[in-house]
């Protein structure tokens, strides 16, 4: 079972946002990246390799069978009986977990009683701290001020956030799992963009994961305008949001100004209640990237969201553009 690591970079479209059991984000914790990683697998795995995946509970641990090791024991001994010596024991086990039908997702990133064949570990961060000074709240003006529900829930009455930029993290594996699973769920993701971490409600945790080293995933590849993934996720890009008076902007603002203009019975259905998960999430104004938000709608549940109201948010969005959407000039 040789080793195997790689480095990967979560390029940050908008910072990340781990959180804590005090909900500080007072430092980058491996196990929200880590959970991140093995949704957006799940979501691969079902929806593009047509495999199936195991149910989550409420802590979002994997609930297959709670009798996996004494099961893996009798299994794997009588595959031995049956055909001898095995010179890769990782192709061993994953045919015993798959013999006992559990998940590739489990059997990849563990379930109970089963430990998890990849690891990770920060390798970098870029720490920074998003000063409630510096956010504009009321924006677009006269439709939208988001200071006491931001303060509430981000800011919890402090002054500033810590949250994180570029992270590279080091994934560990065998070069079985590696091969067999992992290599292609990151050729996959190259050129798109997931949501890791905590306060993806509010624009937080944009990010495109890209193989430190590979020439294709080159730093300064642009992410592409418009993205879709078969049903389950539509990414567009507005570009030119009328706003330079220099402060920050969070996806919340965009979110909730998407949520006010569209019709009560679909409100709750596409976005969810306030600040909880939804089929839709929107990017902080990226200034730095002609004053552009991304706009991804999710498809996970069965719940689509048909293309025409894709394309009803990109419009309500690019009035902002001119302000006519919240009289900004």
């Amino acid at each position: 079972m040789s080793e195997k690591e790689v480095i990967v970079k979560l390029k940050t479209i908008t910072p990340l946002w781990t959180g804590d059991a005090w909900q500080e984000s007072s430092q980058l914790r491996p196990s929200s990246l880590f959970g991140s990683l093995r949704f957006w697998f799940s979501v691969y795995w079902k929806f593009i390799k047509n495999g199936s995946i195991e149910d989550l509970n409420h802590d979002e641990e994997a609930t297959d069978s709670s009798r996996i090791s004494p099961l893996i024991k009798q299994i794997v001994l009588k595959y031995i009986f049956d055909h001898g010596n095995v010179e890769d024991m990782d192709s061993l086990i994953d045919k015993a977990l798959e013999e006992i039908e559990i998940s590739v997702p489990s059997r990849l990133f563990g379930c109970t009683g089963w430990k998890s064949r990849v690891d990770i570990e920060i390798k970098s961060s870029k720490p920074k701290k998003h000063s409630k000074d510096g956010i504009e709240f009321k924006f677009p003006k006269g439709q939208i001020n988001s200071e006491g529900w931001l303060n509430r829930v981000l800011f919890q009455d402090g002054s500033a956030i810590n949250v994180y930029e570029d992270v590279e993290l080091v994934v560990k594996t065998t070069e079985y799992w590696w091969n067999k699973y992992l290599a292609d769920f990151f050729e996959f993701f190259k050129d798109k963009i997931i949501l890791v971490g905590g306060k993806l409600s509010l624009g937080f945790g944009m990010v495109n994961i890209r193989l430190v080293g590979d020439s294709a995933s080159d730093d300064d590849t642009e992410m592409p305008e418009e993205n879709t993934i078969g049903n389950i996720m539509m990414t567009r890009k507005i570009t030119g949001i009328n706003y330079g008076e220099g402060k920050k902007i969070l996806g919340f603002n965009f979110k909730y100004y998407l949520r006010k203009r569209e019709d009560r019975h679909f409100r709750k259905k596409n976005f969810g209640d306030l600040g909880k998960a939804s089929n839709v999430y929107v990017s902080h104004l990226l200034e730095g990237d002609r004053n552009s938000v991304y706009l991804i709608c999710l498809n996970l549940d069965g719940s689509r969201i048909p293309i025409n109201v894709v394309d009803k948010y990109v419009n309500s969005l690019r009035e902002l553009n001119e302000g006519r959407g919240g009289n900004n000039a």
